[in-house]
């Protein structure tokens, strides 16, 4: 038979083993401790203000996985929010067609003339600019739109589908393709610029004639 110091020691030894020592281990992770006392927290809080209440530790549970749901959807509806402002101001910033205040000071006679040299030059990038700023000084004249140097393109379109509904859609479509050649930096092509120009000179004609 084993002495008792003996047998004491003998104990402690096992009691000290890793597996049995395992037995006392908190075998969850931060975020489970973590949640399970905030669950705690919460179900305490209910239990005093609503004594009543059964099943208190589900309840929390409940709610807390309904506040952080809410709290993820109010997060990307904000996300969202901020994106769409931000997309829509970088927008505006590059469609602005007029680059100086010399641009505007012409008329939209020498933005045609300048279109038609640089068509003759085969460059319908440039042709493409100074036809789209002839339109809209054009329409400028007409009183179909205000121009103003800070102005974006989409602003113009607002103001002419109020005045001219039917024409909104050819503008829009027409400064497409002159923000693809002044701020995209794309090369605009022949048949491109074709697709445009006898559109916008019929438009700039059928009005020169009134003025």
């Amino acid at each position: 038979m084993l002495k008792e110091p003996k047998a004491r020691e003998q104990i402690e030894e096992i009691l000290d083993q890793q597996e049995y020592q395992a037995f006392y281990t908190d075998s969850r992770n931060t975020l489970q401790i973590w949640w399970d006392e905030l669950k705690a927290w919460l179900a305490d809080l209910l239990s005093r203000l609503f004594p009543s209440m059964e099943n208190t530790s589900g309840t929390a549970g409940n709610i807390l996985i309904f506040v952080i749901t809410l709290v993820i959807v109010i997060l990307a509806a904000w996300i969202i929010t901020y994106l769409i402002k931000r997309n829509r101001n970088s927008r505006n910033k590059v469609s602005k067609p007029f680059q100086s205040g010399e641009e505007l000071e012409w008329s939209f006679h020498q933005h045609i003339a300048e279109a038609k040299k640089y068509e003759d030059m085969e460059d319908y990038s440039l042709a493409t600019r100074h036809l789209f700023l002839g339109l809209l000084l054009n329409f400028h004249k007409r009183n179909w739109l205000v121009a103003k140097i800070w102005k974006t393109n989409w602003e113009y379109y607002d103001e002419l589908r109020r005045e001219q509904r039917e024409l909104a859609e050819f503008f829009f479509n027409f400064a497409l393709l002159f923000d693809r050649g002044t701020y995209g930096k794309q090369k605009i092509g022949k048949d491109d610029y074709l697709s445009y120009r006898d559109t916008a000179l019929k438009w700039i004609n059928d009005t020169d004639q009134d003025l």
